[in-house]
């Protein structure tokens, strides 16, 4: 495989000066599968240009670890077409030279976190080949699980005195905020969120606070008004593909929620890509720009906790929820269970069969597949997943365990790549079963995209269902068994469960 990397993936790579260490990660598979890494004779000009190369001898010489391409594609009439309408300036036209090599087939793969560049690959439908760190990692982790080095990427709280402030992760941090070694000394008593690989190398950190409606935002414009507030204090997730970000949400989501909060705000700079990537990961969890941070001209968003907002998709919405909307049980296979729903693990199973390898067990929003003729199901409905027991004793082995809100309900599909494309990472199955799948059902089958809100607190059997005529006997539910508003109650009532904080 030939993968051509965009000049700003070389300058992370090389000069220390300007750090994304999720760059790290995407060498590190690089070399795994031994993927040919190529530069272009115009990134190496470039790179020779560039103001932050610091010697720029220095520069030049780490070039020559890549393989230089020895000769250039001519231009496609389709590129030239698109550079014509699309391109303003040198780099531009680079960007484009560039993208001409994947388009004739000179190359692979061409990485980069220019969001332009990936923009004009999608206009000449190359969108599959030109990647972000984090698509391709998403792409090669899903693609060879064998090769996945973490055993665990568990989440942990920490006290923040016990992490050490030299730790290159911080690096990044440590050069955008000149006191971050003084803020990070003073918070020694605090917790924070960590996640770590196997080898101790940190992977994400989140700190949280909570503001009363008293504090004092006068360094924010426009001035916010008097609310409960929990504050985003320092995020930061490298991408390794396996959407560590969005388990990171889940955790500032459930804060808010058990916090009681009016609001969540976060402040931040967009001046490298990983911070491109932080901000489109909370854009798309329903965070929205509000203003600046006068003293520092950081940007800051903002999630409203007590409102529901009817133009917004259940996943922008979330952790809100519609209470009058339609409501389900949706059986899954024990197999199937716990690797999709990790936070509604049974206690008598062993939690180290269920270690996160695989991106869907981070995945906020996840995909349920079901070949049931069901159709009618809606964005916002609720769903209540139920793990089957074992056949002979299904009345008390088998288990209501979560309470989940769909975000889409996805049929119909025009082709394979436009199902793959909603399934991959998402579901518990295999590329091949996935492949399987469609070729014995082709689009007669329906994907769920769902987001887990809450695992039950006690655990309904079958046979409360049974006693309850929930459902009728001997039977267990199928797929989409619709129960009404007051048979929800009963479950949650017998769950022991509470979700009055989650409806609007």
């Amino acid at each position: 495989m030939r993968v051509l990397l965009d000049t700003n993936i070389i300058i992370y790579r090389e000069n220390k000066k300007m750090t994304n260490y999720s760059i790290g990660h995407l060498f590190r598979w690089l070399d795994k599968l031994k993927y040919d890494k190529l530069i272009h004779p115009l990134s190496k000009k470039e790179i020779a240009e560039y103001k932050y190369a610091d010697p720029a001898e220095a520069m030049t010489l780490k070039l020559d670890a890549y393989q230089e391409l020895k000769t250039q594609a001519p231009m496609a009439e389709s590129v030239a077409s698109l550079a014509a309408q699309m391109d303003k300036n040198e780099n531009d036209h680079i960007d484009t030279v560039l993208l001409n090599e994947v388009y004739q087939g000179r190359v692979d793969l061409l990485i980069t976190e220019d969001k332009r560049l990936r923009r004009k690959a999608e206009f000449l439908g190359l969108g599959h080949k030109v990647l972000s760190i984090n698509a391709f990692l998403t792409i090669v982790t899903n693609e060879n699980p064998t090769l996945i080095e973490y055993k665990a990427l568990a989440v942990q709280k920490v006290p923040i005195g016990s992490l050490d402030v030299n730790n290159e992760f911080f690096d990044s941090l440590r050069n955008a905020y000149g006191n971050f070694d003084a803020w990070f000394n003073r918070k020694c008593d605090e917790e924070a969120y960590i996640c770590r690989d196997d080898r101790g190398h940190l992977l994400g950190f989140l700190y949280l606070k909570t503001e009363n409606s008293d504090e004092n935002y006068s360094d924010i414009l426009p001035l916010f008004p008097p609310k409960k507030r929990l504050k985003i204090g320092t995020f930061k997730v490298d991408a390794t593909g396996f959407r560590l970000g969005e388990r990171f949400i889940k955790i500032i989501l459930d804060n808010a929620i058990e916090q009681r909060v009016d609001e969540v705000y976060v402040t931040l700079f967009e001046n490298r890509p990983e911070l491109e990537t932080l901000v489109a990961l909370l854009s798309r969890w329903g965070f929205e720009h509000y203003g600046v941070k006068k003293s520092t001209g950081e940007k800051v968003l903002t999630k409203q906790m007590k409102q529901y907002f009817p133009d917004l998709s259940p996943r922008e919405n979330f952790p809100n929820l519609k209470y009058d909307v339609q409501k389900f049980i949706m059986p899954i296979r024990p197999q199937y269970h716990t690797s999709l729903l990790p936070d509604s693990i049974l206690r008598n199973e062993n939690e180290n069969d269920f270690l996160a390898k695989t991106p869907y067990r981070y995945a906020l929003q996840k995909a349920y597949i079901s070949f049931a003729l069901e159709r009618n199901i809606y964005p916002g409905d609720i769903v209540i997943f139920y793990r089957n027991g074992v056949p002979g004793n299904a009345g008390h082995t088998a288990v209501l365990t979560s309470v989940a809100v769909v975000d889409e309900a996805i049929s119909n599909f025009s082709s394979k790549e436009e199902y793959m494309s909603h399934v991959q990472n998402r579901s518990v199955f295999t590329n091949d079963e996935l492949e399987q799948f469609w070729k014995n059902h082709g689009s007669n089958q329906i994907v769920l995209k769902f987001i887990f809100v809450k695992s039950l607190a006690k655990r309904p059997i079958l046979n409360f269902l049974w006693d309850n005529d929930i459902i009728a006997f001997p039977n267990g539910p199928r797929p989409f068994t619709r129960i009404t508003d007051n048979q929800f109650e009963m479950i949650l009532t017998e769950a022991q469960t509470d979700l009055s904080r989650y409806w609007r």
